[in-house]
């Protein structure tokens, strides 16, 4: 027992913490250095990065002359990437996080091989400035060591499920610098209406450990350096602000996610060559960069500059939102390798901002927090796109260093999922564990520990102490049925199973007497009891069918439950 808890709970989870710590440490390293190569010293673009990925420096919105390559050059890099894919890991093709919640329902595999083909795709897309996310794809990276363990060490169908759940928190947690939170999406992300309990606490070992590696290289602070006015000295004023821009970011949302998804399915209607879809997603996405330069290479690291009071410069804010929008929903929607979450905080951020700023402008509002707004809209924005709450309640403290912003963090994201939760931009993300095919064999137990014995139980024939042993036989034979209730009017005295009837020979079966074979050791059920403590019983005797007396110690027969009933039980109550 003991040693099965610290296999799951403690040694996998360590091993999957240490193996995406590590490779998401070589993504981003691979990222940063294709991207220097390919965008600062060929096309002379300068990207900057958050402060939590050894970003720093200036970066400037105008475009250098060689600029007008970066279509080219996104195009070319999207379709190397997709050419890797397909010949190599064709599992790793789009979304990196839709991919794991697939491998997660639908048992569809994942692999070493997926994560490093992932690591390569990923880091040549977004390193030629394609404006899609690296949360992602390191999601998708710790999902595959995972799935990569669970095949080396037999693990079960139940406990890779909680592995792969785990590896997603894991490379999650490395690349955002938010252990914590990040363990919490690994519950939260596969249900939008429902939570992976099971995985909680071995992503908490997993998540500390991959952001402990991640952490020796590119540091522990957090992703942004934020300086926000405590709450408690704002007051409850502000409470309506916060909901206002809640009710922004759920339209803003839900357009997004419409709009993502009708380009998505255009573009596979449109160009039905993978290859080709690419490279015209790669070619449109890097139009938008050039007229939206913020958009490049997804825009995280301009985050930092809002936070740092550049929340008046229209260009920055309307042009990265616009760019980031447009440029990720055509390089995602045509089946580049990707993520969502990345773009989808940069997209909150900015909206915050744009909403603080309208309100300074429009209303004439002074004082506002324009960095409360920032983070709070990042979070929100992705609590709508990823519906995962909790977790995104929890990144507020983790990015912010504090909980100064918990409770309009708390209002806002509540408010923003409520709203957003029916719609999701992952096609495999299923409403709750009813829904999911993964955990048909799981919630059979559970649906019956919610169903009455009195519900399925049958009308049982029975046979009398005096019968023969040849009359109980035929009616075995005649009903195809493994064991008969002995009784004396109406009271249980006995059962007489096809193997006490098979131990009497022929010849003597019409003299034998049912009360001759029959066993007295019996277990029984009554109409209160579960399903689950019926079949539990069954299993336990090695019986099929189980007598239902009236109540706990009454003998009083009133009917017969059977394998076969809970069977029917189980289809008649499963999704």
């Amino acid at each position: 027992m003991l040693l099965g808890i610290l296999r799951l709970y403690v040694f996998f989870p360590t091993l999957v913490g240490l193996g995406a710590g590590l490779l998401v440490l070589l993504f981003i390293t691979t990222l940063n250095a294709v991207s220097d190569l390919v965008l600062g010293r060929l096309l002379g673009i300068k990207i900057p990065q958050p402060p939590g990925l050894n970003g720093g420096g200036e970066a400037t919105l105008s475009l250098p002359e060689l600029a007008y390559l970066l279509p080219l050059v996104m195009a070319g890099g999207a379709l190397l990437s997709e050419i890797l894919v397909q010949l190599v890991a064709p599992e790793a093709h789009g979304m990196s996080g839709d991919a794991v919640v697939q491998a997660y329902h639908r048992r569809k595999r994942l692999s070493l091989k997926t994560s490093l083909v992932k690591l390569i795709a990923s880091a040549v897309v977004i390193g030629t400035g394609g404006p899609v996310g690296r949360l992602s794809p390191s999601a998708l990276i710790g999902a595959g060591i995972a799935d990569s363990l669970s095949k080396i060490f037999r693990l079960s169908a139940t406990e890779r499920r909680i592995l792969i759940a785990v590896g997603f928190g894991a490379g999650l947690s490395a690349v955002l610098k938010a252990p914590l939170a990040g363990a919490i999406m690994s519950s939260e992300v596969f249900f939008r209406r429902d939570f992976e309990a099971q995985a909680l606490l071995p992503s908490f070992i997993a998540s500390v450990v991959s952001y402990s590696v991640f952490g020796t290289v590119f540091g522990f602070e957090p992703l942004f350096h934020v300086s926000v006015t405590p709450f408690s000295e704002r007051g409850f004023s502000d409470i309506p602000l916060f909901v206002g821009l809640a009710l922004v970011c759920t339209l803003v949302v839900k357009l997004f996610i419409r709009f993502f998804l009708f380009t998505r399915k255009r573009m596979e209607r449109l160009f039905p060559s993978p290859y080709l879809r690419v490279f015209i997603g790669g070619l449109s996405a890097g139009g938008v960069c050039y007229l939206f330069p913020v958009a490049t290479g997804g825009g995280l690291g301009w985050v930092q500059t809002v936070l740092d009071g550049k929340h008046d410069d229209y260009s920055l804010l309307v042009g990265g939102f616009l760019g980031v929008l447009l440029g990720m929903s055509l390089l995602l929607g045509s089946g580049a390798s990707g993520g969502i979450f990345g773009p989808s905080l940069v997209m909150g951020g900015f909206l915050g901002a744009l909403y603080g700023t309208a309100l300074e402008k429009l209303l004439g509002l002074d004082n506002l927090d324009i960095p409360s707004l920032v983070v709070v809209g990042m979070v929100s924005f992705l609590a709508g796109v990823a519906n995962a709450p909790l977790a995104n309640i929890i990144l507020v403290s983790e990015v912010t260093g504090g909980y100064e912003l918990l409770v309009p963090s708390m209002i806002s994201v509540f408010i923003t999922y409520l709203l957003t939760s029916r719609e999701t931009v992952y096609p495999s993300q299923l409403d709750t564990r009813f829904d999911s095919p993964a955990y048909r064999s799981d919630l059979g137990m559970f649906v019956l520990e919610r169903l009455k014995v009195r519900d399925y139980m049958s009308t049982p024939l029975t046979v009398a102490p005096e019968d023969s042993v040849r009359y109980a036989h035929s009616l075995l034979e005649k009903n195809l049925i493994g064991g008969l209730p002995v009784v004396v009017g109406d009271y249980l005295v006995g059962i007489v199973t096809r193997s006490d009837v098979l131990k009497v020979s022929e010849e003597e079966r019409e003299r034998k007497r049912v009360g001759e074979v029959m066993s007295k050791d019996l277990e029984v059920v009554t109409p209160d009891e579960t399903l689950s403590e019926a079949l539990k019983l069954m299993v336990g005797r090695g019986v099929g069918r189980l007598p239902v007396v009236e109540r706990k110690g009454s003998r009083k027969l009133v009917g017969i439950i059977a394998r076969a009933d809970i069977g029917r039980a189980i289809r008649e109550n499963l999704p």
